[in-house]
């Protein structure tokens, strides 16, 4: 299964379906010179059956729910993390090279997106018009940027929403050129610190 890697970075998000859901792909560098190697993968409810997530549960009204309480628990414990993480500006980095923080500005504006306190609409634009101008596509990134909103509020995450975060960043990611992947946003990376946290909890509560 190929997935699109940013060089150096590792940007990507892979389905991983015979073992579990969904996986944040660990840091990879991708070949020398070979930036057409970049594909990628966007997830659809037929990619995650059989994993930490499954299609037509409607347990809470969404066509997507967690397959065991032992995966939600692991998710909304992650988000908490999340939420502790972003309020103190204190993000991890996942990155193959020497760390770089995210600068506090921009977890201040995911924190206010993720947690939906403060001027929510303000931080939707912000948000999107950071990523527009960094490169990304006008419309995916508000995409990107409108499925953040609430993602971990309260420490409960809703799986058919976070499912839909990681198809619009999956997107994002597909859809971006060899100069911004080579010198992402940061707005990217923070998402990418986010998702890992979240997604790797799901991975080991899965088995």
């Amino acid at each position: 299964m190929k997935i699109r890697h940013l060089p150096g970075f590792g940007l990507g998000v892979v389905v991983g379906c015979s073992v579990l859901f969904l996986a944040v792909v660990p840091s990879a560098r991708a070949q020398s010179g070979n930036i057409s190697d970049m594909t990628g993968n966007i997830i659809t409810t037929s990619d995650i059956v059989g994993g930490a997530l499954i299609p037509g549960a409607e347990t809470d009204g969404t066509a997507i729910a967690f397959t065991s309480n032992q995966v939600a628990i692991a998710v909304n414990t992650a988000a908490n993390s999340v939420n502790r993480f972003l309020a103190a500006s204190n993000l991890p980095v996942v990155e193959t090279g020497p760390p770089t923080a995210i600068p506090a500005i921009v977890q201040q504006n995911l924190q206010c997106l993720l947690s939906e306190v403060g001027n929510v609409n303000a931080c939707v634009a912000q948000f999107q018009s950071a990523l527009a101008t960094a490169g990304v596509d006008a419309t995916l990134a508000a995409n990107l940027a409108s499925s953040l909103r609430g993602l971990t509020s309260g420490g409960t995450v809703n799986a058919a929403q976070f499912t839909a975060v990681v198809a619009a960043y999956n997107a994002v990611i597909n859809a971006s050129d060899a100069q911004l992947l080579l010198n992402p946003p940061e707005q990217l990376r923070a998402i990418q610190a986010v998702l890992s946290i979240l997604l790797n909890a799901a991975f080991t509560a899965a088995g």
